[in-house]
């Protein structure tokens, strides 16, 4: 199995240590994200006050000491056994929250079994200072755990070194967390999730920068009710935002560079049935495995204002359905800019409903690539291609393909073909495009028919401009035409004389390798061969696009 192919359901699998039983039940309404003072920032220490904490825990000489109302709770060599007995010195059975400061610096040293800071209910814990874990053989440390608490706070965590998560929340609500930043050469940034028994509920993360790990940054499992502002990762083994069977989330911003870098995990992912109701604001995603990656029943999903660039491939949607990616560019990608795909097994639902819309879709192996078995009813609309191998490709005649244009011609289709007289095949039929028994009446009949050499068969294809064509029969002088000026599937194409209306006018873009779309400026719709026919005169009429190659023609120069 290589590393793209790895198991969804391995984030079920972190490791897991201690978990208890106890299950919250309580329920409370949805906390907008802390206001973090000026003060208040990554990495600043603020001096010792009485009034913005309850407990402290600061340097004194070679021992950290912890205080409680100017009495010292604890002084020794043990970081995390001061900043915890700092924590056990505040009220027992409290309902409303106090608060711990930690203002020392230091190395937590070793551990031998499972060692953390635990935090019980209505806790603030303010680490303005650095917890730098510099753990031996197996890691052991997690600086903050929290297991089937309520109302808990983090406004501030620095963390350096090797810890095995460097936050654990379990099974809790009323999470605020408020600007972490961990430089970190091994482990998990921050995870959160529900195995003590019940789902974690009402988060807020303001801000994470995580680097180093050598798994995920930040990462979710069995959460409802997310806000999360920015997360910013480097040189992470594993995805930057990971969000498994999570609902309700917003995310301001993912920012990660070399997610995975070389493998299968992306920026930002969602597995494991994440839905319904995410949306994230945007995405920038650099050098990573995967630029964006959807999967395993995730569905109910908005991403927007996407940055993605130089990875192994720009976004993965597979097994997720009512998704959509708007806005942004997905450029020089090694693989697909964006694969829509179903896998063969029936572990999770196929995908459908998927829409790929504004984006700048350039210099990727495919721009979009629509793979099966049984995917369906997705759109890929209003986009720009330029420089992919392939700028389109679809599996299902049900996806809707339209508005796209290339290469920034400001139209729904090519600008790649010159004006100049063409003779023009079907690429399903490999017949022409050509007026009825060389009629030069207006009404007759376009159609197809086999290599005949007449005139009839040649179009002198024009440029008109905004990216739009007309086509004039070079026997009869007339002009390719929708019958009628109709919207319909099914209507009529057929010549007349040019009266200047959109109903004559053409744009033509370039899908697979030489061969094109020709659609309606007016209606939308392509010509097509009616029912995909191979039989000489054959109708061309329109239809919504459908990916067929009986809607996609070759153009050679005469």
């Amino acid at each position: 199995m290589t590393r793209s192919d790895l198991s969804d359901d391995s984030e079920r699998h972190s490791e897991e240590i201690d978990t208890g039983s106890r299950t919250v039940t309580s329920l409370t309404r949805r906390r907008a994200l802390g206001v973090l003072g000026a003060g208040l920032v990554t990495g600043g220490v603020g001096t010792v006050s009485a009034d913005d904490h309850d407990a402290i825990v600061y340097e004194s000489g070679s021992d950290f000491v912890a205080e409680n109302g100017g009495s010292t709770v604890y002084a020794g060599g043990d970081f995390i056994a001061a900043i915890q007995a700092a924590v056990d010195s505040l009220t027992t059975g409290r309902t409303t929250k106090e608060t711990v400061r930690v203002d020392a610096s230091g190395y937590t040293g070793s551990a031998s079994s499972a060692k953390a800071v635990d935090l019980p209910s209505y806790t603030v814990l303010d680490v303005p200072g650095s917890i730098d874990v510099d753990d031996s053989g197996e890691p052991w440390i997690i600086p903050v755990r929290a297991r089937s608490v309520e109302s808990i706070e983090i406004p501030r965590l620095n963390v350096t070194g090797n810890p095995r998560y460097g936050i654990f929340v379990r099974s809790c609500s009323d999470v605020t967390i408020g600007n972490v930043n961990m430089d970190l050469s091994s482990g998990l940034g921050i995870r959160i999730d529900d195995r003590d028994g019940g789902r974690t509920q009402n988060v807020s993360l303001d801000y994470a920068h995580v680097s180093g790990s050598s798994t995920h940054a930040v990462e979710t499992y069995g959460v409802d009710d997310i806000d999360i502002g920015t997360v910013e990762t480097y040189d992470t083994g594993g995805c930057g935002l990971l969000l498994n069977d999570t609902a309700y989330a917003t995310v301001d911003h993912v920012d990660a560079t070399r997610a995975d870098e070389g493998g299968g995990y992306a920026g930002f992912r969602c597995a494991n049935d994440a839905g319904p109701d995410i949306t994230v604001d945007r995405v920038d995603a650099v050098d990573c495995g995967r630029g964006i990656f959807t999967v395993s029943g995730s569905h109910g999903i908005s991403i927007s204002n996407v940055s993605v660039e130089g990875c192994g491939a720009g976004a993965l949607i597979q097994d997720t359905r009512n998704t959509t990616i708007s806005g942004g560019s997905i450029t020089d990608n090694a693989g697909e800019g964006i694969r829509i795909d179903s896998r063969s097994s029936d572990d999770h639902h196929h995908t459908r409903d998927v829409t790929i819309e504004y984006l700048q879709i350039e210099g990727n192996d495919y721009g979009v690539y629509e793979t099966g078995p049984d995917t369906e009813h997705n759109a890929i609309t209003d986009n720009d291609f330029c420089d992919n191998g392939t700028d389109i490709e679809t599996y299902a005649s049900s996806t809707t393909v339209s508005g796209n244009s290339s290469c920034g011609d400001g139209g729904s289709g090519g600008g790649s073909i010159s004006t100049g007289t063409y003779r023009v095949t079907n690429a399903n039929s490999g017949q022409y495009l050509e007026v009825d028994a060389a009629g030069t009446s207006d009404g007759d009949n376009i159609q197809q028919w086999s290599d005949t050499g007449h005139a009839c068969q040649e179009w002198y294809v024009e440029d008109v401009g905004g990216g739009e064509y007309r086509f004039e029969n070079a026997h009869s002088g007339k002009v390719m035409d929708v019958y009628g000026a109709s919207s319909d599937d099914g209507a009529d194409i057929i010549q007349w004389e040019d009266g200047g209306g959109a109903n004559q006018r053409w744009y033509v873009w370039e899908d697979a390798a030489g061969e094109y779309a020709i659609e309606s400026v007016d209606s939308g719709k392509l010509a097509e061969v009616e029912a995909a026919s191979s039989d000489e005169g054959a109708n061309v009429q329109q239809w919504e696009d459908n990916g067929g190659s009986h809607q996609r023609w070759t153009f050679t120069q005469v």
